[in-house]
């Protein structure tokens, strides 16, 4: 019988405007999706993860998985007001192959001051 691992991978995102549209950007990954409203954005990002994940394990290249934002982006997860929370949970067979469980909601904050290339500078 295969042996089954689960990783628990809190995530954060903060969400905010660049020109017209929406950003969720998650701060473990560094992975971002837009779209016209947060919803959409975060459509985009979660699909983003699930794809990031399943490359990460199926190549065996978990080290993938854990590549931080920039820190400005960090900031403005700090300076943002709370919107959502979650966890993502991935279970990791032995012989790579995964599943990622739905992300039923994520840990999100938005950030309203300015566009992202010009927060925090």
């Amino acid at each position: 019988m295969e042996s089954r691992k689960i990783l628990r991978i809190p995530l954060r995102v903060v969400f905010y405007r660049e020109g017209g549209d929406w950003i969720a950007h998650c701060l473990e990954f560094d992975l971002m999706g837009d779209g016209a409203t947060k919803s959409e954005a975060l459509e985009m990002l979660t699909d983003a993860i699930v794809l990031q994940a399943h490359a990460s394990i199926e190549n065996a290249n978990l080290a993938n998985l854990f590549s931080p934002a920039d820190g400005k982006y960090f900031r403005m997860y700090a300076a943002g007001t709370d919107v959502a929370a979650g966890v993502m949970e991935v279970s990791v067979l032995d012989r790579l192959r995964s599943e990622v469980s739905m992300i039923e909601g994520i840990e999100a904050r938005e950030y309203e001051e300015c566009d992202s290339e010009l927060a925090l500078a």
